[in-house]
């Protein structure tokens, strides 16, 4: 096409001054070489020598008023007590949340916010929040050490072995709370994650010693509402060992494991280590008694809060034409409404947990939260010093490459718990500088 076109830009200049013999001798010739249609050679030839002028429609502004402008503040509110999630999140669960804040009166809502809150689109969503979405990091050590023994007695299960599995096989993994220094003794959460329906127990482990894992594993079993069916690991030693693999052959449980170093044997609960407890834990050092009462407490009601009110989607199918990937996700559900809707769960097991659900409040489970997380932070953050004011000659202006709508100014995943832990190392700082004041001027 690219000769093509260029051929026409000669032929058209030949073409503009002949007369009507010699354009006949121009459009066989130019038609020789395209293989185009003759009447379609022509209209090439006398576009590119005439060029049609350009007409730029003017687009007509519509006075409309923004429809969903007067419930920006309601739905910034919700989004913060729902942990800050995507709009396809959001829509799924907004039903749900405001039954609860009628059944609570956590919040006013008109009979006109209720109607639009049930018509709104997740796309308007995340246009409504785009400018409080930009108001809104850092990565953990590793603590995984690989064994020499024992792999041949575990079965080992990759990525592609997930599909159709029921109810009760869990992923786990050990998240450890060192704040980037692994010397010393520090606390532990093991994350655990059913594959099928996203529910999520987070369970706090004093060290990595064989009687402090199965005391976890058993509290971890205890949590969940139905039984366990199988557990996957990765290759740490905190797993692989003989007291483990006589823990589930006791309970009858399938015992399987990732592959070394492929973290992609172990997607589900990997994505949970982020999700759920980076973004509510951080990434301090929590080593003492006072920090180990706080995270038992924050998660009591973190498990409420993602198993009951937290949607999530799961992929369904995944497939690529050429280098592009398209992945399918299944509707936005909560992992308690995956388990009334599934079959595999007994009458008993649903009543249990609707009893549980219908004396939930999330804007109280999400005050909560917030207020455990302050008290780690105060506790386990370091002191921040007050900034000084230095004056910095201004560098001369760099322009972007880049068009200002498709630059990065903030992160694509905000992590709230780093922009509370900001907050209140800054809180503190002032607050022994005003006590400092306070005793000098005393003094």
């Amino acid at each position: 096409m690219a000769e093509k076109k260029s051929l026409s830009k000669i032929f058209a200049d030949r073409y503009r001054y002949a007369s009507k013999l010699e354009k006949i001798i121009i459009i066989n010739e130019f038609i020789e070489y395209t293989k185009y249609n003759r009447n379609y050679a022509a209209r090439v030839l006398r576009n590119a020598a005439n060029p049609p002028p350009v007409v730029k429609l003017k687009k007509k502004k519509r006075n409309r008023k923004p429809y969903y402008d007067d419930i920006r503040d309601i739905l910034k509110e919700i989004w913060r007590v729902m942990d800050y999630i995507c709009g396809k999140r959001l829509v799924a669960i907004l039903p749900q949340i405001i039954s609860k804040i009628k059944q609570f009166n956590s919040y006013e809502l008109t009979e006109n916010n209720i109607h639009k809150l049930n018509s709104i689109s997740a796309a308007t969503i995340d246009r409504l929040l785009k400018s409080a979405r930009r108001l809104l990091g850092r990565k953990g050590t590793s603590i995984t050490k690989s064994t020499k023994y024992l792999v041949d007695k575990i079965p080992i299960k990759t990525f592609g072995e997930w599909q159709n599995t029921s109810i009760g096989y869990l992923q786990l993994d050990l998240l450890a709370h060192n704040g980037g220094d692994v010397y010393g003794g520090f606390l532990y959460t093991l994350n655990s994650t059913d594959i099928k329906t996203s529910w999520t127990i987070c369970t706090l482990v004093q060290d990595k010693t064989m009687p402090q894992m199965l005391k976890s594993l058993s509290a971890m079993k205890k949590s969940f509402p139905f039984p366990i069916k199988g557990m996957h690991s990765d290759n740490g030693t905190e797993f692989i060992n003989d007291s483990v693999l006589s823990f589930t052959k006791k309970h009858e449980i399938e015992f399987t494991r990732s592959r070394p170093y492929k973290k992609n044997d172990n997607p589900h609960v990997e994505q949970k280590n982020y999700s759920v407890l980076r973004r509510n834990t951080g990434y301090l050092r929590y080593d003492k008694p006072e920090h180990s009462d706080v995270l038992k407490e924050l998660y009591k009601y973190l498990n409420l809060y993602v198993n009951y009110f937290q949607p999530t989607m799961i992929l369904r199918e995944k497939h690529r034409i050429g280098a592009k990937a398209i992945r399918k996700y299944d509707p936005a559900k909560t992992p308690y409404q995956r388990l009334l809707k599934s079959k595999e769960v007994t009458t008993l097991v649903k009543k249990r947990i609707k009893k549980i659900y219908d004396g939930l409040n999330p804007v109280e489970i999400k005050n909560k939260i917030n207020e455990c997380q302050s008290k780690l932070i105060r506790m386990a953050a370091p002191m921040r010093k007050p900034n000084k004011i230095v004056k910095i000659r201004r560098k001369k202006e760099i322009k972007h490459t880049k068009p200002k709508w498709r630059r990065n100014l903030t992160p694509d995943n905000p992590n709230p718990f780093l922009e509370r832990q900001k907050f209140e190392e800054m809180k503190r700082a002032v607050e022994v500088l005003d006590k400092a004041r306070d005793s000098y001027s005393k003094g």
